[in-house]
């Protein structure tokens, strides 16, 4: 109930600081988002750690995943899970910054390194602060030794994928490429977290909490990015604002 209530009051103060033209719409939306995510995150590792809520399903939910496993979707899943990996996201990030340096587009380099880099840090500090143990090994297709929680692959898939789209969407003339950029990331993302069930080595909420953590990141970044790029306008001549009169 804390947590909700200091939510919406800094929703509201978000809200009154956009009518009032100190932050532009959508940096405005962005922190809004930021801030909705963040309980969501919150609530989510509340269950992980106190072994409640949604993670009561997940051994049921992964029994079903596993009863479902199809001989010829392995090889496939596998694929998927490897091209999702932190070497894999880490590479794409890295010929991305290339592509964006080549083309002296100094900001949008930033703004995937930044992201990467933090996506990665926290993957590793999230693992071992949570610890969370890992489904049993017998369940494995593939041979993971590290902490459960969150799934570090829909972590850095929804990062890397994301703000690569976002940058695309900025970037590109044509509209069907920056639709085609945002659906072709989702669905990505998607089939990477699906992956990571089916091959046994995540509970669901693993991977849920990979998506989440991984969209507050994404959200986090480029309202910085938009903060920097497109400050809010100074308020006209003669209409001081309180800060500045005292």
């Amino acid at each position: 109930m804390a947590g909700a209530m200091v939510m919406l009051v800094a929703l509201i103060a978000v809200m009154v600081l956009a009518r009032a033209g100190r932050v532009s719409p959508p940096v405005a939306f962005g922190v809004a988002a930021v801030f909705v995510l963040g309980a969501v995150v919150a609530e989510l590792t509340d269950n992980v750690v106190d072994h409640d809520g949604l993670t009561r399903a997940d051994p049921a939910e992964l029994d079903w995943v596993i009863a479902h496993r199809n001989g010829m979707l392995t090889p496939l899943a596998i694929g998927i899970s490897d091209a999702g990996d932190t070497a894999s996201m880490a590479g794409l990030a890295l010929v991305v910054c290339a592509v964006l340096a080549w083309r002296r587009r100094w900001a949008p380099m930033v703004l995937v390194a930044v992201a990467t880099a933090g996506a990665g840090a926290m993957v590793i500090g999230l693992k071992t602060l949570i610890g969370r143990v890992r489904p049993p090994v017998a369940d494995h297709l593939v041979v993971e030794t590290n902490q459960s929680f969150p799934s570090g692959h829909s972590l850095g898939s929804t990062v890397v994928l994301g703000v690569v789209a976002a940058v695309v969407v900025v970037h590109a003339r044509r509209r069907a490429l920056r639709i085609a950029a945002v659906v072709l990331a989702a669905l990505a993302v998607a089939a990477v977290g699906v992956s990571r069930l089916y091959l046994g080595v995540h509970w669901p909420t693993d991977v849920l909490g990979g998506w989440s953590i991984g969209v507050l990141w994404l959200c986090a970044c480029l309202t910085a990015y938009t903060r920097w790029r497109h400050p809010a306008p100074s308020p006209p001549a003669g209409h001081a604002s309180p800060a500045s009169a005292c």
